[in-house]
Parts: structure tokens; C-alpha cells; sequence
């Protein structure tokens, strides 16, 4: 059942009053005014559900537009159309009213139904026009405001953002369109028709991220999206905002990787190393080989030239680090001059040759006539149900064995 609209009705007690009220009360509420003052109090208390305002043009042509003046001048009321009523056919001085505001004339004899279409013509028109107002008002926000119908397709949209396919068409417009058919991230345009018909489906609202990256450009826009109802509850469509968060992401991002990042050498710190191996077994990557490495010679170099050229030969075995080993692995400072290797997928032999290999290519490196040393050591898990502690801790004392063997060398 369609809702009822409500209209004010200012018109003297009479015969005009009663044959309106008759006529339209099956298909409005009616509240009734009989002077311009009465219908200013109940303008003012019932303006959130009065549709239309029928207001007796003899009465007002004598206050010279008074109340017009008054509805016309309050955006309060800008939404609220007044219909001029007369008990004769207008004459065309009559007419000097729509000059002055109103949006109609009616008078009788007039159909029922013909009277009420009238009306709701009325008040389709005004609420057309009020809607482009809010529509041109929200095109001053940075926020993307848009309207979807039931079948996602666009109704309005208050910014074009480069997003879009528009072509070369000046007179291109969103309404009608989907996603699909106007994005050029294919795979978000995609997301946003998923989550379209979750909404409609469910009446869910929902939020969410989506990151775009184009023309060497990153973009995050966060989109809220509720759905809107009719009077009855319906689902009629889809109201969303579009939000562009990439400041915001980009510290978020950063301040993340800053986290779980060390300063000095750009690798993984240890708080980062403590959550892998948490999320280890979950992983199923199975064999897993862990390298610990340790810098030989550190506190010799520290001693005899500074801190700061100790930290370059920190810096340096993390370029070793990352100059042989894959893009998969995952290396991290756990300490000083203490780094852990995680290898996904790698058997003990294949790690024993990258081993092998940054020993090889550590001769690379100098600093100070020095020339890079680290030890280095191994083990393996092959199932989930191998002890992950202790493999870590077979692998340190694997290191510290090869570092004794080293500094016994260089003696």
C-alpha cells in the first residue's frame, strides 16, 4: 500500500474547504488551517511530513504574498510546493501567483483523480528540483556522493573521478550504468557489483578499502554503502560515499612497516621474526629451512673504528643477504650483529648451497681493509610436526660452531 501524502490546507471555512477535504482525504492526510497564521504554526510543526501546501489565493492576494514570501524565503520549507486554490477558474491576473511562488492553480469543478494527480505532479516536481539543488550543494564536499537503483545501476553521482571510462563525449553522464561498465579497474568495478548485490540482497550496508594504482598513481578509497528504503521498507536502491584515504593509508602503511622493520638495515626486526614463526605451521610450506647468521669480527671492528663503521659492516652483510638469497625469503635482524633466515619451501641441501654461495660472495664486500665475514647455520623442518623451537635452536648452535671455526682460522 502506498503511503499517504500529507497536505497542509489553508483555506477559509466554506463550501471550497469542505468539496477539497472530501476529495482528497482517500488518498492524503489532511491537516486544515483557516487563516494564514494558523497555517505558519502548523508549517512549522508538521514541516518534515507536509508533501504540499494548498493555500487559498484570494486570502493571500490580500496580504500581498505574505505567506509565499514567507515559505519561499525559509529553506526550511524550500521542499514544500504551494498550490494556489481558487472557487472560480483563474482569471489571468490570478496567474501573478506562480510569479510570486506558487506552483500551480487549481480550482473546481475537477475530477478526484485528475486533482490528485495534479497534486503529486506538483510534488514529484518540487522534490526534482529541491534534489538538484542538494545535488549542485554536494558537489562542494571532496566526498563522491552517489545513488544506485535496485538494479545497481547509477541514478546520480556527484563527482566524475578519472576512475572512469567516459570516453570523449562531453555529454556523458553515469546515470544507468553499472560498474563493469564504466570502471577501468576491472577487478574493483567487480567488488563494488559483489557488494551491490550483497546489500540488496541483505539490506547490510557495508565498508570497506580498495586500492588503485594507475598511470604510475596510488589511490585508496574507502566506499560506504547502505541501502535505501521506501516508505513501505522496500529496498529501493543503494546510497554510497566515496572517501579518497590515501594519506591516511599511506602513514598507516608505513607506520606498519615501520613496526616490524629494522631501521638500520631495512630487513625484518625480531617482533616481525616472532610472528612468522606463530604463523608458521599454519602456512603448510613445507620443507622450511631456518639460517642463523652472526658477523664475525664485529667487536674488533666497533673497537678499533667507531660504532658507525660498525654499523656499515652490519649494513653490508644484509646486502649479501639480500644479493643471493631469493625474493621469498625472509631475513631479519633479531639482534646486534644476529640475523634469521627463513626459507619456505626450501630443503636443507638447497639451503646449504645459498649457504654456501654468500660465503663465497662475502669477499665482495670490504669496509676499512676489512673483509666481510659471517657465520652462518642450518636446519630443517619437513611437517608441521616437527619441533619448530628446537629446529631454530639446532640452528644457532650450528652457527656458533662455524663462527668458532672461523675465528680460529683468522688466529
Amino acid at each position: 500500500m502506498a503511503m499517504k501524502h500529507t497536505i497542509l490546507m489553508i483555506l477559509p471555512e466554506g463550501s471550497l474547504a469542505d468539496e477539497f477535504c472530501v476529495r482528497l482525504s482517500p488518498d492524503h492526510e489532511i491537516l486544515r488551517a483557516t487563516s494564514e497564521e494558523e497555517g505558519l504554526r502548523l508549517l512549522n510543526e508538521w514541516r518534515f511530513r507536509i508533501a504540499a501546501i494548498l493555500l487559498d489565493l484570494d486570502m493571500e492576494k490580500k496580504s500581498g504574498y505574505a505567506f509565499l514570501r514567507t515559505v519561499n524565503g525559509n529553506i526550511l520549507y524550500a521542499a514544500i510546493p504551494v498550490i494556489a486554490v481558487l472557487p472560480r477558474p483563474p482569471r489571468p491576473e490570478d496567474t501573478d501567483c506562480l510569479g510570486q511562488g506558487a506552483a500551480d492553480i487549481l480550482s473546481p469543478p475537477c475530477p478526484s483523480s485528475l486533482l490528485t494527480k495534479r497534486i503529486s505532479n506538483v510534488i514529484r516536481a518540487k522534490d526534482s528540483v529541491t534534489f538538484s539543488e542538494i545535488e549542485r550543494m554536494l558537489q562542494a564536499l571532496p566526498s563522491n556522493i552517489y545513488l544506485k537503483d535496485a538494479e545497481g545501476k547509477y541514478v546520480f553521482a556527484t563527482h566524475y573521478w578519472h576512475h572512469l571510462d567516459m570516453g570523449n563525449d562531453p555529454n556523458w553522464t553515469i546515470r544507468g550504468k553499472t560498474d563493469p561498465e564504466i570502471r577501468k579497474d576491472r577487478e574493483n568495478a567487480m567488488l563494488a557489483l559483489e557488494s551491490d548485490r550483497r546489500i540488496l540482497a541483505t539490506g547490510e550496508g557495508t565498508r570497506y578499502i580498495i586500492e588503485i594504482n594507475e598511470d604510475g598513481q596510488q589511490e585508496f578509497l574507502e566506499l560506504i554503502k547502505e541501502p535505501v528504503r521506501d516508505g513501505s521498507g522496500e529496498i529501493t536502491g543503494i546510497i554510497g560515499l566515496i572517501n579518497n584515504v590515501t594519506e591516511q593509508q599511506l602513514l598507516k602503511r608505513n607506520l606498519e612497516k615501520r613496526s616490524r622493520t629494522d631501521e638500520l638495515t631495512g630487513l625484518y626486526n625480531r617482533h616481525h621474526f616472532e610472528d612468522c614463526i606463530k604463523r608458521l605451521h599454519t602456512q603448510k610450506e613445507f620443507p622450511v629451512s631456518f639460517i642463523s647468521a652472526d658477523c664475525n669480527g664485529l667487536k674488533q671492528i666497533n673497537d678499533t673504528y667507531g660504532h658507525l663503521v660498525g654499523d656499515e659492516y652490519i649494513r653490508m652483510s644484509a646486502l649479501l643477504f639480500k644479493m643471493v638469497l631469493p625474493e621469498t625469503a625472509l631475513i631479519f635482524r633479531v639482534g646486534g650483529d644476529e640475523f634469521a633466515i627463513i626459507l619456505l619451501r626450501t630443503s636443507a641441501l638447497e639451503a646449504q648451497a645459498l649457504i654456501s654461495e654468500m660465503k663465497q660472495k662475502a669477499s665482495l664486500f670490504q669496509i676499512r681493509n676489512q673483509q666481510l665475514s659471517v657465520a652462518f647455520g642450518l636446519s630443517s623442518i619437513n611437517a608441521d610436526t616437527d619441533d619448530l623451537i628446537a629446529c631454530i635452536e639446532e640452528a644457532d648452535r650450528d652457527m656458533y660452531t662455524d663462527k668458532r671455526k672461523s675465528k680460529q682460522a683468522r688466529q
